[in-house]
């Protein structure tokens, strides 16, 4: 069974899931890659939501997913749009050892993926192979959650029955897909197991999501580990000073 998003059912209502609520996230890019110079890259590109709309938009930019799923549905999406370059600047890869001939200068992981490198191995070495990839002066972006233990350990119990999240429609077949979850968080290992249930008529599909969070002096010394010396964290994309619990944790990394 396929696991996170590389799943044909995500592919299906990730826009609808979304449904505008990346807006700030791509206005908080979109400003911040403006001041970068040369090639931009998106890691974890999804269905390319952010990385159409740069693209339209004049960006330099390339991206890549693990999701194959995911990754059909931007092409499709692609070519309604008549981007038939995006076939040349997107590909399947992994956050861990993913690989260009290119010097980047502006790269970014949005929508929290960071958070599926289930170990500080893989995250090490995530961030390590994008300080390789990155000109000097360029610039690392990415956002994650700033994780409310009081939260975490509320529903640290696993979830005995399934929650109704919401309806969408099958693009491709009209039909309605109900969505649920069960969510069980692990304060040891610092992993929330989310399993989702895709309800189509009489078929069901149960797909599993792992994440680990991250608290912000753990990833100060990530960066630190992998060669970054200068960086600057804000509470939210509006780029409030203030870090609360269960805020957004917005990061501006730079190789110097």
């Amino acid at each position: 069974m396929n696991g996170n998003y590389r799943s044909k059912q995500w592919a299906l209502i990730y826009d609808q899931f979304n449904q505008g609520r990346y807006r700030k996230e791509l206005a908080f890019y979109r400003a911040e890659l403006k001041q970068c110079v040369g090639p931009v890259l998106e890691v974890a590109c999804g269905n390319g939501m952010i990385l159409l709309e740069l693209l339209q938009e004049g960006f330099d930019i390339y991206g890549f997913d693990i999701s194959q799923e995911m990754l059909d549905s931007l092409f499709s999406k692609a070519d309604a749009l008549g981007q038939q370059e995006v076939r040349a600047r997107v590909s399947q890869q992994d956050m861990v050892d993913f690989s260009y001939d290119l010097k980047f200068g502006g790269i970014y992981i949005p929508a929290r993926s960071f958070l599926h490198l289930l170990s500080q191995d893989e995250q090490i070495r995530c961030l390590r192979n994008i300080y390789a990839h990155l000109r000097e002066g360029g610039k690392f972006l990415l956002n994650f959650f700033n994780p409310s233990l009081q939260h975490l350990l509320t529903s640290a119990g696993q979830a005995e029955q399934f929650e109704f999240i919401k309806e969408f429609t099958n693009p491709e077949t009209g039909e309605s897909i109900q969505l649920f979850c069960k969510q069980e968080n692990d304060v040891v290992r610092q992993e929330q197991h989310i399993l989702w249930r895709f309800s189509e008529g009489d078929r069901t599909h149960d797909v599993p999501m792992r994440l680990r969070w991250i608290y912000k002096e753990e990833f100060q010394l990530l960066l630190r580990l992998a060669g970054f010396k200068k960086w600057k964290v804000y509470g939210d994309f509006d780029r409030s000073e203030e870090v609360t619990e269960g805020s957004e944790l917005v990061w501006v990394a730079e190789r110097t």
